[in-house]
């Protein structure tokens, strides 16, 4: 009884921490109750992404007020970089509802299961983000990917829809199992006492030599799991596949929530918990920077789908974003890849949005399809041309200034052959960046009229847009400023 007692008195203490989980988890199930009496239950399906976009807001709010501190047994913490990816992830899922409204609608596939399916993600999200033990790592990584396993495969009579979640989640439940092999061992190697990063990481880095082996193959274990969950070479092959086969508001969705939230996490695991045994991750994990920025930029050269091509594209992307990683001796290395992450986003979700219209008027998979947007369709030929030319690093456009700033960090951390590669490959993208922009502008239209644009597809364009041409007109001052506000 004294247990049970202090057990509630500790949830009762430390749920405030999680209000904002909390009420995921509350209007999700609401969302998913089968009594057709409710009032959420009677309203239009295509009301469900707006009604779980508000949901959102609200979790979003909820984030901003939280307070700040440990809890759980010192199994979740919520502090600057905590919500700074929480609000991230939130984002992510607002942008990927607006996508879904058009492509759902003409497929006739608004379903209260797939707004559901997203807001159970997220939650999973905002709790691998905070988490400060291994068994809280792991129960949120399961969280958030069985969900989009789910919405991988969500449209049930396409075979590729279908071949792609049953690829992402095979794979994927391969990639948990070494996860969780590597947290066993990690254990062990800590004296079998604990499983908190920080009392961990003290534990391995005094281990005995004899227990060398044992430290390495679980840090190189508990890095290929979460190398699986960004798409990190070489650990990537399930995402030009998965990417293409999926929903495209789902695969917008994919390359940006789920990648700031084990990005967020990997900060903290190696920052925190494997901090004292850097020499055993150090250069498996430049290896992994390397070969992605590499293999990413390259094999996106050859692309005729848009979509894979924008899957390579987010493993170069990765490339880069895992030198701050490789950087995070400092406060900096952190806020650095929550500002390049923040950029990645708008320009994703902009590029990804049009990608939706075209979907809706003809195929939309091939880069031929954008040939005479530029005529057809100008101003979404100039928002798309922003987005291609910011992914590209083009200065002065805003996704060159979080390069920028990427790569200034990793040079003053001595990174500096990781730099070059970095500079070399982002030269090789703006090839497959510029030939978007080419088609659009110098190849004729096909004779097929595009349909019109629609409220949310149009909307979510111009304030993506938007953010990356304000980002541009002031630079660095509002990143900073940005950066500031939400790292608290």
């Amino acid at each position: 009884m004294p247990f049970a007692t202090a057990l509630w008195q500790s949830l009762v203490s430390d749920s405030p921490l999680l209000y904002p989980v909390l009420f995921l988890w509350l209007v999700g199930t609401l969302v998913l109750w089968p009594l057709d009496s409710l009032i959420l239950r009677r309203m239009p399906k295509s009301y469900w992404p707006f009604i779980a976009s508000i949901f959102l807001l609200v979790a979003g709010w909820l984030v901003v007020i939280t307070p700040t501190g440990n809890g759980f047994s010192d199994m979740f913490r919520v502090d600057g970089a905590t919500k700074g990816f929480q609000l991230l992830c939130i984002a992510s899922g607002i942008l990927t509802l607006a996508l879904g409204q058009r492509q759902l609608g003409a497929l006739k596939e608004h379903t209260a299961e797939y707004s559901a399916l997203i807001l159970f993600s997220i939650s999973g999200m905002l709790i691998l983000v905070g988490a400060t033990d291994l068994v809280s790592v792991y129960f949120a990584l399961e969280l958030m990917a069985l969900c989009i396993y789910i919405l991988v495969g969500y449209l049930r009579t396409q075979d590729r829809s279908v071949e792609a979640g049953t690829k992402y989640f095979l794979l994927g439940a391969f990639s948990s199992a070494i996860l969780l092999f590597g947290i066993s061992l990690l254990f062990a190697a800590g004296g079998g006492t604990t499983t908190n990063l920080e009392k961990l990481g003290q534990a391995i880095a005094l281990a005995p030599g004899s227990q060398d082996l044992l430290v390495f193959c679980g840090v190189l274990m508990v890095l290929i799991g979460f190398a699986f969950k960004v798409a990190a070479v070489p650990f990537h092959m399930w995402s030009p596949d998965v990417y293409e086969g999926a929903p495209t508001p789902i695969t917008a969705f994919m390359s940006m929530a789920p990648k700031a939230a084990a990005l967020g996490a990997f900060l903290r695991v190696f920052g925190t918990g494997f901090h004292g045994v850097t020499e055993n991750w150090a250069a498996p994990l430049a290896f992994m920077a390397a070969a992605s920025m590499i293999l990413g930029n390259i094999a996106a050269l050859r692309q005729q789908s848009i979509k894979r091509m924008l899957a390579y594209s987010s493993i170069g992307h990765v490339g880069y974003m895992l030198l701050g990683v490789l950087s995070m001796d400092t406060v900096a290395g952190a806020q650095t890849i929550w500002l390049y992450m923040m950029t990645y986003i708008f320009m994703q979700a902009g590029a990804f949005s049009i990608v939706v219209w075209l979907q809706g008027t003809e195929s939309g998979e091939r880069i031929e399809d954008f040939r005479g947007l530029g005529k057809r369709r100008p101003v979404l030929a100039f928002a798309m041309m922003v987005f291609m030319l910011s992914m590209a690093g083009i200065p002065p456009l805003l996704g060159f200034f979080s390069k920028f700033y990427l790569f200034k960090l990793a040079i003053e951390q001595g990174f500096v052959t990781l730099t070059v590669i970095a500079l070399l490959t982002s030269a090789a993208a703006a090839y497959f960046y510029l030939n978007v922009v080419a088609v659009m502008y110098f190849k004729e239209p096909s004779e097929k009229e595009p349909g019109p644009v629609g409220l949310p597809i149009s909307t979510l364009i111009a304030a993506c847009c938007t953010a990356v041409l304000i980002g541009t007109a002031f630079g660095p001052w509002i990143m900073d400023l940005v950066g500031k506000i939400a790292w608290g």
